[in-house]
């Protein structure tokens, strides 16, 4: 167990269960021993649903489905308004997910199957997919900060893909305050990120605030957010090697033992 003083910020999408009151993030942590404060840096907002319907209405043309983070599932989710209205045709298809939280929502929400949950990032999903030997393209919906380092590695391997843009990632309209007021309170020990657009909008921010950034342990949910920090000449404290609470806090306590 750890000492409650040390305090993480968790940086993150809010989710729906975070709009409920509880977040699996913060809930790990503080059974851990942490005190935990979440502040929603990012917010989303959904587009070319018609292009996406009329795509999900054409399961024919395609081997199946990626789905790399829940806003492609709430994206489908929307296009379609009821999980009956998908063409049962797919889930004849093959469904593959980034992560445990996208896939269980894939399960829960569209009835389909999705493989590649122990997959944290596309570069694990993309031999899970490349080894199912798609003999279509796959639909890909994706977000506008979306990396291409998935595509590319299925390209290679011969994997066609069918990319849609579904959704804009902003800033959450109440960043700066909610961040303000969480600073003005206390300082913490942790601050987590689970993106790289989670960091470029928080640390102008954070560096005006007056707070020593040095004293700060940084945390990241995955390579690609740990280089972002490392970008800005931040020390990463420590990476999770899976987007899931268990993994996250794993991390943060392993490493805190270690220094």
């Amino acid at each position: 167990m750890k000492n409650p003083k040390d305090i993480v910020f968790i940086c993150k999408a809010i989710s729906e269960e975070t709009n409920k009151g509880n977040d699996s993030y913060c809930d790990e942590l503080e059974n851990r021993g942490f005190t935990t404060k979440m502040i929603p840096v990012l917010d989303f907002t959904y587009k070319n649903m018609d292009t996406l319907k009329c795509k999900l209405s054409q399961p024919d043309i395609y081997s199946g489905i990626i789905f790399t983070s829940p806003r492609c599932v709430r994206a489908v989710m929307n296009a379609i308004e009821n999980a009956e209205n998908l063409d049962h045709r797919w889930q004849q298809l093959q469904t593959f997910a980034v992560g445990e939280t996208t896939a269980r929502l894939v399960s829960e929400s569209l009835k389909l199957n999705p493989e590649g949950s122990c997959a944290g990032n596309g570069v694990t999903l993309a031999p899970i997919i490349v080894s199912s030997k798609p003999s279509k393209p796959l639909l890909l919906p994706c977000g506008n900060l979306k990396m291409d380092t998935l595509e590319t590695l299925l390209t290679e391997a011969g994997v066609k893909t069918d990319a849609v843009e579904v959704y804009e990632t902003i800033p959450h309209p109440d960043l700066e305050i909610t961040l303000s007021d969480a600073l003005s309170q206390q300082t913490p020990s942790y601050i987590v990120y689970f993106s790289p657009s989670g960091i470029h909008n928080t640390y102008p921010l954070l560096s005006r605030s007056g707070i020593d950034l040095d004293k700060i342990k940084w945390v990241s949910i995955g390579p690609t957010t740990a280089t972002a920090l490392q970008s800005y000449n931040l020390t990463v404290h420590c990476s999770a090697a899976k987007p899931t609470p268990q993994s996250l806090a794993d991390a943060i306590i392993s490493s805190s033992t270690q220094h």
